[in-house]
């Protein structure tokens, strides 16, 4: 072998090839990390829906017990024995002495729901609502400051089932139908409205929800007062995580997602095109008489 051969094979790569393979190498990377970050929301998103359907399965396992009767929508999972001035009840979800693991629950057998038993070893929040709520926090008026946001749950029971409300059922024979009337479903911590002193929601006309997550109830209220809403945290453009959408278990068991359009229509009245609540009202109402304005106006 000649010198001029040995020369060569010593000399590796040029400083060009290098910077050839460091920018073949920042490329793939620049291709790969949005595939493996929808990835990880994917598989995020699928435990978010496979604690809310054991919730659901919770539900449905009460519901056979109890001759089908409904839990109150206020006391399914605690109750009202267990509100107090340092546990008031809007802090309960972000409350760990209200959890399973909290000394308060441990102790105090009577402040535990009807659902309680039904739901022992069932998993907490959704992850994704976790750190959300984290960082937005509590908007509840009587919130507590010094009870620290730790999440214990997000889902919350659709407060026309055991309940006197206008439109509200006792039992399941009740319910217009199992696979349109929703049983549990994801919740936010905030609420949705134009007039939101740190997070308007400018794209409404009229709030979408006037309350965030407060209690253990999701009641779905006709336009235009609008109580509460469905959870909009996931798949969420732009950063604004009003404008995603959240999981609804239903009475037949079947879990939809569903997106804020889906609470919202167009064109309300023919006054604007600018967005008013109305969808949701539809998967709330349990009862077979339809609600004010009708079926058709939901």
């Amino acid at each position: 072998m000649g010198r001029d051969t040995v020369k060569n094979c010593e000399q590796g790569f040029t400083f060009w090839e290098l910077l050839t393979v460091i920018a073949i190498i920042a490329l793939l990377i620049a291709i790969l990390l949005p595939a493996l970050s929808r990835s990880r929301q994917s598989g995020t998103r699928a435990v978010c829906i496979h604690n809310l359907a054991q919730y659901s399965v919770a539900g449905l396992t009460y519901l056979e017990d109890n001759g089908k009767n409904f839990p109150d929508p206020n006391e399914w999972l605690y109750t009202n024995a267990s509100i107090s001035k340092g546990h008031p009840i809007g802090c309960r979800w972000h409350d760990r002495d209200m959890s399973p693991y909290g000394e308060t629950m441990k102790t105090n057998v009577e402040y535990r729901g009807k659902m309680w038993k039904y739901l022992e070893g069932v998993a907490g929040p959704c992850p994704i609502f976790r750190d959300i709520a984290k960082s937005r926090g509590c908007e509840n008026p009587q919130h507590n400051s010094e009870i620290e946001i730790n999440p214990q749950y997000s889902y919350t029971m659709n407060g026309y089932l055991g309940s006197k409300e206008n439109g509200g059922v006792r039992n399941e024979s009740e319910v217009r139908g199992p696979a349109k009337v929703f049983f549990f479903a994801e919740e936010n911590s905030w609420s949705i409205r134009p007039d939101h002193p740190k997070y308007p929601a400018k794209w409404l006309k009229a709030p979408l929800s006037t309350k965030a997550l407060d209690d253990t109830a999701l009641l779905i209220t006709p336009t235009p007062q609008a109580k509460d809403c469905f959870a909009t945290y996931h798949g969420a453009s732009s950063g604004d995580q009003s404008r995603g959408g959240g999981n609804v278990a239903f009475l037949d068991g079947h879990v939809e997602f569903v997106r804020v359009e889906g609470q919202l229509r167009k064109n309300m009245h023919g006054v604007s095109d600018s967005y008013e609540p109305a969808g949701n009202m539809a998967m709330g109402w349990a009862r077979k008489t339809p609600p004010p304005g009708g079926w058709d106006g939901q």
